[in-house]
């Protein structure tokens, strides 16, 4: 039995939808009932404690990533982020240019085109085959360019992209750097501190298991004074509680992107699952997803089926995603053995698995291969 299923509230049937939603931990109830009992016994006064919570919430992240805590600022999602960040950057003489991948999950290209109403040009790095080699990214990390934008496990089919060795080059060219790691996060281990980057954002809706409205940008602390966004509140004030309309003062860490008055229950939960997973570790979890993917692939590969993931473990996050003869009766033949999945356009279904999954499932799961 695994033992990580008792920590987690699992829907029925077999779970492999992390890649969309991770399952609720257990342990998140004491942290909801908490909220309420200080909201209850304690109406305003309990401000000081939800704030400890959300300060919980970026010391959770600072283990998870190994950055400061006062690097992270919470956010609502991450294309709410992001638009801080852009809405932030300094104007510089020939840097009109914003690129981002074609296969970025749409919201960020949403998000990043809106910069052409200030004379911006978006640009598309197009995929080989579904994958992004160093050198393809060199050849549009031109000198125009004033940002870019880099998915760390692509949405569709979880191709990981080389971050450490993009944003160096892009740094020698003196671009500013995004990256994204929604869906890394929490099966990936990640250490912002090497990667270096202007920017992390990401949610913890995913792998993380901490629910939808708990996003964080990580900004880099070297280089924080340069980054003034528009969009601020008193809470980016250096002194929130000064409470003079005419002296603003950007706070001198990230929280300078945080706003007006924030959420407090989607972090006090997220603070709470990002800790159980934490305590598991995430090197435990990229094992343990790693073999159950590797067995998902060879069974793939056995019965003739495309595999659009990459096959290098290396290369890949935490998703599997197959394309069957007829991809669309393969999911609704999944769905009624109540084997939870999804299936994505141009790609086929995605599995994966989390470390409340196990071997057995696993087996169940290839047995209706067999059927499609």
């Amino acid at each position: 039995m695994n033992p990580y299923k008792q920590q987690f509230f699992l829907p029925d049937g077999i779970y492999l939808l992390n890649h969309s939603v991770g399952c609720l931990p257990q342990k998140t109830d004491k942290e909801r009932e908490h909220f309420f009992d200080l909201w209850k016994s304690q109406g305003s006064q309990a401000w000081e404690q939800w704030l400890n919570l959300i300060n919980g919430f970026c010391h959770a992240l600072s283990g998870l990533l190994n950055g400061y805590p006062d690097e992270f600022c919470p956010q609502t999602n991450i294309s709410s982020a992001v638009s801080k960040v852009l809405l932030s950057l300094p104007p510089r003489k020939d840097r009109t240019k914003i690129l981002l991948s074609q296969m970025d999950f749409p919201s960020i290209g949403f998000s990043l085109s809106q910069m052409e109403r200030f004379g911006y040009e978006v640009e598309f790095v197009p995929s080989e085959s579904g994958r992004f080699s160093l050198e393809r990214w060199k050849q549009h990390l031109t000198t125009d360019t004033q940002l870019v934008f880099v998915t760390h496990a692509i949405y569709g089919n979880s191709f990981l992209n080389p971050v450490k060795e993009i944003i160096q080059y892009a740094k020698e060219q003196d671009i500013f750097t995004i990256v994204d790691i929604a869906q890394s996060a929490g099966v990936i281990p990640i250490d912002v501190s090497l990667w270096n980057a202007d920017f992390v954002v990401g949610s913890s809706v995913k792998w993380l298991c901490g629910g939808s409205g708990a996003g964080f940008l990580w900004a880099n602390s070297a280089g924080i004074s340069r980054f003034t966004p528009m969009d601020v509140g008193w809470f980016s004030h250096e002194n929130p509680f000064e409470f003079e309309i005419g002296n603003f003062r950007y706070d001198k860490t990230a929280r300078r992107f945080w706003g007006g008055t924030p959420s407090v229950l989607p972090f006090a939960i997220a603070k709470s699952s990002i800790e159980v997973i934490n305590s598991i570790g995430v090197d435990k979890i990229r094992i343990h997803n790693q073999a159950l993917t590797e067995r998902l692939i060879q069974a793939a590969l056995e019965r003739k089926f495309k595999v659009h993931t990459p096959l290098e473990s290396a290369q890949r996050g935490g998703t599997v995603v197959i394309e069957f003869a007829d991809s669309l009766k393969a999911y609704n033949h999944f769905k009624q053995a109540k084997i939870l999945v999804d299936i994505r356009p141009n790609f086929g279904v995605r599995f994966s698995p989390h470390i409340y999954n196990d071997e057995e499932e696993i087996e169940k799961v290839i047995q209706f291969f067999c059927d499609i």
